[in-house]
C-alpha cells in the first residue's frame, strides 16, 4: 500500500475480498472475465479524439440533434445501442451546480426518447446523480411531497441516500473524509487516524447499478470551472460525482486531479461509459462549481464523444478563452486530470489529436437522414 499522494504510486484499489490470494485469483478471474466477454456484448467506444458536434436549432428541443449524434455513433461503430443481456441503460446527470448549471432537462428528454426508439422502456432507463437534494432543485426528481422517485417514467437514483453502493466496490484513498459530506466518517477517522487497508473511513464506494446493472451508460456532464480541477466537467462528473466521499479529494489539485483519473480508469466503470454527452447552451468559465449568471456564456452546440478527455480539453481551451476576453487570468497549467487520465489509455488532450467532426440534423431517426459535413475544426468562438 503507497504512503504518498504522488501520482505514479497512488494506486486506484477496487476491492473484492480476495486479497490473500490476490496473484492466482487474479489470473483466474482475467480468464474468467475474457470468456464471459466474448459472450456479453458491451458497446464499442468511437475513436479517441474524435468529438461529434450538433448545432442546436432555435428552442433547443434537442431530440433532433441527439438522434443525429446517436445514429452516426452507431455507424462508426457498426453496431446500435440496443437492449442486451441486462436489459436496462444509465444516464450520469450533473446537478451539483444548481439550478441553472444542471444538465438541461429537454436533453435529458431528447435522450430519453432516443433510447426508446432503440427498444428500452422507460421503467429501465435509470437517471442517475449524487445528491437527492440536488436532483429536485433540478427538476429531476420529484419533491419530498410525492413519494416516488421517477422523471417521466424513468427511475432517479440518488447515491446519498446510501442504497446503491455494495461493500465490494470501492475506490480506496488514505485521505480521511470530508466533515460537510460524511459527518459519520469523520469522528471515527479522526479518533483512530489509522491507515489500515480497508477502514470505512477511506472508501470511496462505486455506483452499483453503473457497475453491475446496466448495458452501457451515458455521461451527461455540465462545462463548468472549479478551484480544485480547472476544468469540473465530463471526468469529474463521470467520477468524484458519481462516489461515495468524494469532498476529501478537494483539499488540492493534486489529490483531485490523482482521483479523477484513477476512478475513471477503473474497468468495471469506464468500459460501459461507451459516450459523453455537453450540451453548451449554458456552461461557465469562472466562478465555479455553482452557477453565477455573470460567467455563463451560451453557444448553440451540443458535443457527443466515447473520449472524456478530448472533451474536458475542449473546455478547458473555451474557458481560457472567454477568461481571456472578460481580463480575467488563465487556467494555467493545464489541469493535471488531463493528463492523468491519458496516460491511463482513456483519451488524448493534445489539441492537434482532437477533431470535431460537425454534424447536419434533420427531423427524423433514421440515419439516412443525418448528413455528416467535411470535418472541420469549429473550435473558435463565435
Amino acid at each position: 500500500m503507497c504512503d504518498l499522494l504522488s501520482f505514479p504510486r497512488y494506486i486506484c484499489q477496487v476491492d473484492r475480498c480476495w486479497r490473500g490470494l490476490k496473484g492466482r485469483v487474479s489470473f483466474l478471474l482475467l480468464c474468467f472475465f475474457g470468456l464471459v466477454g466474448s459472450l456479453v456484448a458491451i458497446p464499442q467506444k468511437a475513436p479517441a479524439g474524435l468529438v461529434w458536434e450538433a448545432e442546436i436549432a432555435p428552442g433547443a428541443l434537442y431530440y433532433a440533434e441527439v438522434e443525429a449524434l446517436l445514429s452516426y455513433y452507431e455507424q462508426v461503430v457498426g453496431a446500435e445501442l440496443k437492449p442486451a443481456d441486462r436489459g436496462k441503460v444509465g444516464l450520469k446527470v450533473n446537478t451539483r451546480g444548481g439550478k441553472g448549471l444542471s444538465t438541461s432537462l429537454q436533453l435529458l428528454r431528447a435522450v430519453i426518447e432516443a433510447l426508446e426508439l432503440r427498444g428500452y422502456a422507460r421503467e429501465n432507463i435509470m437517471i442517475t446523480d449524487y445528491a437527492a437534494y440536488n436532483l429536485r432543485q433540478a427538476g429531476i426528481m420529484p419533491p419530498l411531497s410525492d413519494m416516488g422517485a421517477q422523471f417521466e417514467g424513468c427511475p432517479v437514483v440518488a447515491l446519498d441516500s446510501g442504497q446503491y453502493y455494495d461493500a465490494d466496490w470501492f475506490y480506496d484513498s488514505p485521505l480521511p473524509p470530508a466533515l460537510q459530506q460524511e459527518p459519520q466518517l469523520f469522528g471515527a477517522f479522526s479518533r483512530s487516524q489509522t491507515l489500515e487497508e480497508g477502514v470505512e473511513e477511506r472508501k470511496s464506494f462505486l455506483s452499483k447499478p453503473l457497475l453491475l446493472e446496466v448495458d452501457f451508460w451515458i455521461n451527461l456532464a455540465v462545462g463548468v470551472d472549479g478551484p480544485a480541477l480547472g476544468v469540473d466537467g465530463v471526468l469529474a462528473n463521470a467520477t468524484l460525482w458519481n462516489v461515495s466521499n468524494s469532498q476529501r479529494f478537494l483539499v488540492n489539485q493534486a489529490t483531485a486531479s490523482a482521483a479523477v483519473a484513477e476512478i475513471a480508469a477503473i474497468p468495471e466503470l469506464s468500459e460501459r461509459m461507451v459516450l459523453n454527452m455537453v450540451s453548451l447552451e449554458c456552461y461557465q468559465f469562472i466562478a465555479g462549481p455553482f452557477f453565477n449568471s455573470l460567467y455563463c456564456r451560451s453557444e448553440p452546440r451540443l458535443w457527443m464523444s466515447s473520449d472524456p478527455v478530448a472533451m474536458d480539453r475542449l473546455l478547458f481551451d473555451r474557458f481560457n478563452s472567454h477568461r481571456l476576453l472578460e481580463g480575467f487570468p488563465e487556467i494555467d497549467p493545464m489541469p493535471s486530470q488531463l493528463l492523468f487520465a491519458s496516460s491511463l489509455g482513456l483519451g488524448v488532450f493534445e489539441r492537434s489529436k482532437i477533431r470535431i467532426e460537425p454534424v447536419a440534423t434533420v427531423v427524423g431517426p433514421k440515419l439516412e437522414q443525418t448528413e455528416i459535413i467535411e470535418s472541420s475544426d469549429k473550435n473558435t468562438l463565435n
